[in-house]
């Protein structure tokens, strides 16, 4: 298992994601963890963990496209010059096809991402002052 840092973004139509709307960020990066990277979604810090960021629109009832970032093995703080300049970032498009997804890489939306994402922390803000404090 792939234990370098990586910051994904998914643009996806939210009324795709199953179950509750409230948890469609956290679903759609179970999911993603499961059929692209081959693992579990990692919530717990120790040792590394996967956030999972809240973007504005994940919890719309319409049919709406939205983006979605998680930031994976994350271990310590980076500022936005090792943000941008040294950790990996992939774009996906997700489709739903009955009860499968297809998550297919749109390597030309990275630069715009990339930039666009430097606002949110590297793995969120998380208490323990370990990362994005």
């Amino acid at each position: 298992m792939d234990t370098q840092p990586l910051r994904v973004v998914i643009r996806v139509c939210v009324t795709d994601i199953p179950g509750n709307r409230l948890a469609r960020s956290h679903r759609l990066g179970r999911d993603f963890c499961s059929e692209v990277l081959g693992r579990e979604l990692k919530e717990q810090p120790a040792g590394g963990f996967d956030y999972v960021h809240i973007l504005p629109n994940f919890d719309s009832t319409n049919p709406v496209k939205a983006w979605f970032l998680f930031d994976f093995n994350a271990t310590e703080q980076v500022d936005k010059s090792q943000l941008s300049g040294t950790i990996p970032h992939r774009v996906y498009h997700a489709t739903r096809l009955d009860d499968s997804w297809i998550f297919t890489p749109r390597d030309h939306w990275i630069d715009t991402a990339r930039k666009y994402c430097l606002m949110y922390t590297w793995g969120g803000k998380k208490p323990s002052g370990t990362v994005g404090s």
